[in-house]
């Protein structure tokens, strides 16, 4: 037995309790105390083994683990869809209409009543303007407001897409209405702008052929316009917009040469267009407002950790269907986890979380895993339930484990108070050398 599973095993032994430190937190991130809690159950002295189906497997050692991530179809190029950043960062801004009024962005406060609160559990838009026809022009919320030609700066901050790439402009809404009566419908302008050479252009998003059409400054004419429904009143109702693909030049009536950089998106929504019985017409509601882009590689990434030892070992571990990633920290994937991380065994190495998750799953299958299935009854009087943070010491009579198991998975009765349990042996002997790389597919 290693000289850690030793230590261990003395520490189980003398003091039958193994504790782990919780740091807790408010609603906003604030520090609020450190817990310490014995988490340590042991069987059969604490929890009993009952029914009399309780099993011992063992696990065949792993050459490699793989932790795999789902990456979004679409990724953010406009990361402020809960409008959560300032207006002053130009290239996350969202600007909403202040001459009129009536439009705010709000964070409903603790023990109001609003008709919905926010999707995004954050800040939305709230809008008690509106209009009666299509021929009043005010902007609800855009990436600007402004409505003339632009130079290269403000060009330059708008979000970029790359070209020849598909984007989706997505949003959700909730009418607040009195009755069902309230006829709601929205003005929406999508252009993309680039400068070359000196000049600026732009062509606009025409929804009814959902493609582009010429410059309509050229013409001193207005935007291209287009406008969609409100389906229902008094519901969160989500809009999106499938843009398709375009390349500089396709449509321009001045040739742009060999222009091959990006694209700035310029979107735009107009206040709603209330009909009906507008008297029954309260407030507006926006959430979740992305630009998003294709993304350009494939669809999954495997953080493959790979160990280095010359054994003849074929299997392997998969844990799937991840959403959360480190190692895709510098991507825009929505499931990115920022920050550096290390382990306390080697705290000057900052190493990926997945990189960390898979090297304590090759640690544990170094060789035959231990594992435990059984159903238990709890006579712990405190805390009450069990649950997943707990671990488990199998110190029967004639079978003393070296250390605790950690739980994998729970069944839990409540009225029997019986726990179906899965749990196996960890090995925290020193790390298995290993290759870690991410892969893509």
């Amino acid at each position: 037995m290693g000289d850690i599973r030793n230590a261990q095993l003395d520490l189980l032994t003398n003091t039958g309790q193994e504790f782990i430190k919780f740091k807790r937190y408010d609603k906003d991130g604030v520090y609020k105390e450190t817990l310490v809690e014995n988490v340590l159950l042991t069987a059969p002295d604490v929890i009993i083994p009952v029914n009399n189906d309780m099993i011992v497997e063992y696990l065949p050692p792993i050459k490699k683990a793989e932790y795999i991530t789902n990456i979004d179809e679409f990724e953010d190029v406009h990361p402020n869809s809960h409008f959560m950043y300032s207006t002053s960062t130009a290239s996350y801004r969202w600007e909403i209409d202040t001459v009129g009024g009536g439009i705010n962005f709000t964070s409903p406060s603790s023990g109001s009543n609003p008709k919905a609160f926010p999707l995004s559990k954050n800040t939305y838009v709230d809008c008690t303007s509106s209009v009666s026809s299509r021929t009043t022009n005010i902007i609800l919320i855009g990436t600007t407001k402004q409505n003339t030609t632009f130079n290269q700066s403000e060009i330059e901050a708008l979000p970029q897409v790359n070209q020849k790439m598909p984007v989706k402009i997505e949003f959700e809404y909730f009418a607040d209405t009195d009755s069902d009566d309230v006829e709601i419908e929205f003005r929406f302008e999508l252009t993309y702008r680039f400068f070359y050479s000196g000049t600026g252009y732009d062509v606009e998003y025409n929804a009814d052929t959902n493609g582009f059409v010429e410059n309509t400054y050229i013409n001193n004419s207005f935007p291209e316009r287009n406008y969609t429904r409100a389906q229902t009143n008094n519901q969160w109702q989500k809009f999106t917009i499938n843009v398709p693909p375009y390349k500089a030049g396709e449509v321009d009536a001045t040739s742009v040469g060999d222009y091959t950089g990006k694209l700035y998106v310029d979107f735009r929504l107009g206040l709603p267009i209330v009909t009906g019985t507008t008297a029954d017409f309260n407030r507006l509601y926006i959430d979740n407002l992305k630009i998003s882009e294709a993304v350009q590689t494939r669809s999954t990434a495997i953080m493959e950790n790979k160990s280095r030892t010359t054994s003849v070992i074929s299997n392997f571990y998969e844990s799937k269907d991840n959403i959360f990633s480190n190692a895709l920290k510098n991507s825009k994937h929505d499931g990115r986890i920022l920050g550096d991380f290390v382990t306390r065994i080697n705290p000057n190495t900052v190493k990926p979380i997945d990189q960390i998750i898979t090297q304590e799953i090759i640690n544990d299958y170094r060789e035959y895993v231990k594992r435990f299935e059984g159903t238990f009854f709890n006579t712990n009087s405190e805390p009450i339930p069990i649950s997943l943070h707990n671990k488990l010491w199998m110190n029967f009579r004639t079978n003393q484990e070296p250390v605790s198991s950690i739980i994998d998975s729970m069944a839990y009765s409540v009225k029997k108070n019986e726990y179906k349990i899965v749990c196996h042996i960890p090995n925290q002997d020193d790390d298995v050398s290993t290759d870690f790389q991410v892969k893509y597919e």
